[in-house]
């Protein structure tokens, strides 16, 4: 016989499973009750064994949590610029890509503590991603694989210069990436030392992330996929820590076009009065610009032989919130930035198997 709750009972339970760790005195603020009459619902529903006891998880200090896309990444190299409406030859290279997935193995490979959620479909493009994130020393427990979905996928045509000239991507599996999934995995998330964000979650997904990251008091920084994607954020950005993104990007999101150096301060300045307490402005080779509080500042780019863009971006900003969490400036930590993202324009994987741990220490960026 199902037992047949009261609507304060309901309320109850659908809180403690939104947040395990919940106290009574956060109960009785949200249902407007008394923390008494709270305290003998919780009781009754642990005799009946609606509540099976209060667990407690210490704080994962140390831990790195990216959230967001995890794909199989298609490259297409032609041998000649391209010519469009017609067929190029091209040399195809496949491997594991996405946002969020590479900047956590780029994490992984720099010894830090990381765990990747994402979302995957029930095939075989899936079970391997996951087996190989496992493989590079990547927390996978919080990701989860989705029947009747496919494994997102990103194809990207190269030109012979390695710079890329289209990009197409099937991510639809990403909507699932939504509030109720945030909320469903929070007691987890808020654990973490550093949230990072990609922008492929849903707009709902990314304005509950932002919302509970203030609250909680979480670093979190966002590092969008592409200007489209960027839109999903929220007018809002307090509650962001750092933000770093392109030219496109910055103007998709700062609602400011971006044409020069001047115009590109102007639309950092407008990310900061939305609530975003660092910006960081990437501009490929020539570059990044970043700004905080009263300091800001240019960093040229890295000179180096070019293979492959892609990826490059995503070591930026690993080398970024590794820098930080070592206790590095921003201007500090956006130099360990560039050198890894110059490692990785240097092959043609999406993640360099030739990132050095001892990178992060003081100076060693300048003698890569």
């Amino acid at each position: 016989m199902t037992r047949q709750w009261g609507e304060k009972e309901k309320r109850i339970l659908e809180k403690i499973r939104d947040n395990p760790f919940i106290t009574q005195q956060e109960l009785a603020k949200d249902l407007g009750l008394s923390r008494s009459a709270v305290a003998g619902y919780i009781s009754q529903l642990t005799r009946q064994g609606e509540i099976l006891g209060r667990a407690y998880l210490l704080p994962e200090r140390e831990r790195i949590i990216c959230i967001g896309g995890a794909n199989l990444d298609r490259k297409a190299k032609t041998s000649a610029p391209v010519e469009w409406g017609t067929s190029n030859p091209v040399e195809v290279r496949q491997t594991f890509g996405g946002v969020a997935r590479n900047i956590a193995e780029n994490l992984a490979q720099l010894e830090m503590d990381v765990a990747l959620m994402t979302i995957v479909g029930q095939d075989r493009e899936g079970e391997a991603l996951l087996t190989e994130c496992r493989r590079q020393g990547m927390d996978v427990s919080l990701s989860t694989a989705l029947a009747d979905y496919r494994t997102g996928s990103y194809t990207a045509v190269l030109d012979p210069a390695g710079e890329m000239v289209l990009a197409l991507a099937d991510m639809g599996i990403y909507d699932q990436m939504d509030k109720a999934f945030i909320h469903r995995y929070w007691s987890r998330i808020r654990t973490s030392y550093m949230v990072v964000t990609d922008t492929n979650l849903s707009k709902e997904g990314l304005k509950a992330l932002l919302q509970r990251c203030r609250k909680d008091g979480l670093f979190l920084c966002v590092v969008p996929v592409s200007a489209p994607k960027a839109r999903r954020l929220p007018p809002d950005l307090e509650g962001v820590s750092l933000w770093i993104g392109n030219g496109e990007e910055l103007e998709a999101v700062s609602g400011i076009s971006v044409q020069d150096r001047d115009s590109g301060e102007s639309a950092c300045r407008r990310l900061r009065e939305k609530g975003v307490d660092r910006v960081v402005w990437t501009r490929g080779a020539h570059g990044v610009y970043w700004v905080e509080e009263e300091k800001k500042g240019w960093l040229k780019g890295t000179r180096t032989s070019v293979v492959d863009v892609t990826g490059a971006g995503d070591a930026f900003a690993a080398g970024v919130v590794a820098g930080l969490k070592k206790g590095r400036s921003l201007e500090s930590a956006c130099r360990v930035g560039l050198k890894l993202a110059a490692r990785t324009v240097q092959t043609e994987a999406s993640v360099s198997e030739e990132i050095i741990p001892n990178w992060l220490e003081e100076g060693r960026e300048e003698k890569l």
